[in-house]
């Protein structure tokens, strides 16, 4: 049996196929920690992620052993950053998810859901800290005023070297090799 070197454990109590299946889905489950994002995120990727055909959301719940609402909230937020699409199945009204398995679709949907908001968000809190800056009736510590302005240039570097990122993941560009199926 393989050893896991990472302090975090999946909480998988479904029905998991394989010794293999459950490394993966360990795997996406660090992943998940490493990103920030709750263990659930990385059990339902990994999930989709080994299966050879998409799985209905019943079949998340049951193979994760997570709640309704957990599963649901995973699915939206997957979904949203491109890891996860959901899939139509002939003759079946349940709601069926498929892994997306293309690297360049999931770099380009996390960039632009967690890092793009950020840059901009970030533009505006540092124009509010100069703002109260300048309010100040004391001078600000040079130390101080030298910091706020490294953390306008770091965003406008960031911000000026995300579209070029996102241009390498952008979906239109064919950057993977040919599917061999």
């Amino acid at each position: 049996m393989a050893t896991s070197t990472s302090n975090v454990t999946p909480t998988v109590t479904g029905a998991l196929t394989s010794e293999i299946e459950t490394e993966i889905v360990h795997f996406f489950v660090n992943l998940a920690h490493a990103l920030g994002l709750p263990k659930s995120h990385g059990e339902i990727f990994g999930i989709l992620f080994c299966s050879p055909k998409p799985i209905c959301f019943d079949d998340v719940i049951t193979r994760t052993g997570i709640s309704k609402g957990s599963a649901s909230q995973g699915l939206k937020l997957l979904q949203k950053i491109n890891a996860v699409r959901q899939v139509y199945v002939a003759r079946d009204r349940r709601s069926f998810f498929e892994a997306e398995l293309r690297m360049r679709h999931l770099l380009e949907g996390f960039l632009r859901q967690t890092v793009e908001p950020h840059l901009g968000n970030g533009a505006d809190h540092i124009a509010r800290i100069e703002s109260l800056a300048d309010e100040n009736d004391n001078p600000l510590h040079p130390v101080l005023s030298d910091r706020i302005q490294s953390l306008r240039s770091w965003n406008e570097k960031a911000s000026g070297l995300l579209p070029w990122v996102l241009q390498l993941a952008n979906p239109s560009k064919n950057l993977d090799p040919p599917d061999p199926g």
